[in-house]
């Protein structure tokens, strides 16, 4: 493969990873800050220690701001045009990272709520995503940073 089609290949492959994750967080965060507690998140998170600590309300708040700040530092990455490969990918790598601990959150409550097959669900998701972040980060020669010259 030439250097030029190598190049555009992960250039390709980065706007995917970034608009996938622009995507689900978009959707995701944004559907719950405009539609707010459903009816049914009582019901099913009501007698876990979720309800105790931090309490419904601000559980369900917590992972809705963590699905928008992952939206939005997904938004960032795309509009500063990392997947380019011609400035570091620092917002995209967050996204990732940040979407590794929204895995947990959410994988947190089906464990809680014994969901077992939505909690290995979620572990697809999290390794899926850990693929991503290895990928958007290279190899160690790829992510070192310049040498300084003395």
């Amino acid at each position: 493969m030439s250097p030029a089609s190598h190049r555009a290949a992960r250039a390709a492959a980065g706007l995917a990873i970034n608009l996938l994750f622009l995507m689900i967080w978009g959707f995701a965060g944004i559907g719950k800050v405009l539609e707010g507690v459903p009816s049914w998140f009582p019901d099913k998170f009501g007698k876990t220690l979720l309800a105790t600590v931090p309490g419904l309300s601000a559980t369900f708040w917590i992972l809705a701001l963590s699905e928008v700040l992952g939206f939005l530092l997904a938004l960032g990455a795309l509009v500063r045009g990392e997947f380019l490969g011609r400035r570091p990918a620092t917002l995209l790598t967050w996204t990732l990272v940040w979407s590794l601990f929204i895995f947990v959150q959410l994988s947190l409550g089906l464990w809680l709520t014994a969901d077992y097959t939505g909690t290995a669900q979620e572990f697809a998701y999290f390794t899926g995503t850990l693929v991503s972040l290895m990928f958007v980060l290279g190899t160690p020669s790829d992510s070192a940073p310049p040498e300084t010259k003395p």
